[in-house]
């Protein structure tokens, strides 16, 4: 048996993070994969193979408002970078204090 996934139906940019409004009416709030591996590149253990992200700053890096909403619900950024549905909802948060390292 299978689950059924929301599928975002809008998109938008921050410098390093995504809103994401699910066909079920939820927004929800995610970290890029860049900010994930900038984050992920300061650990000791997650970040082998990630420290050359260390030598860009993240603010330097912006996505634009060129995210492409596939039919299945999958989101594209840049033409090359993937998120599937099931990252979007899974990995997103309801609140952006959750994802913004604020808290």
């Amino acid at each position: 048996m299978s689950t059924t996934l929301p599928k975002a139906v809008k998109v938008a940019m921050a410098a390093d993070l995504l809103q994401i409004e699910f066909d079920n009416g939820q927004t929800r709030f995610m970290r890029t994969h860049f900010i994930d591996d900038y984050v992920s590149a300061w650990s000791a253990k997650k970040g082998k193979g990630k420290r050359i992200n260390l030598l860009v700053a993240p603010t330097w890096q912006w996505l634009g408002s060129n995210a492409r909403i596939e039919a299945d619900g999958s989101v594209i950024l840049f033409d090359k970078d993937t998120y599937t549905p099931k990252e979007l909802w899974e990995n997103s948060k309801e609140s952006i204090n959750e994802v913004s390292g604020v808290n």
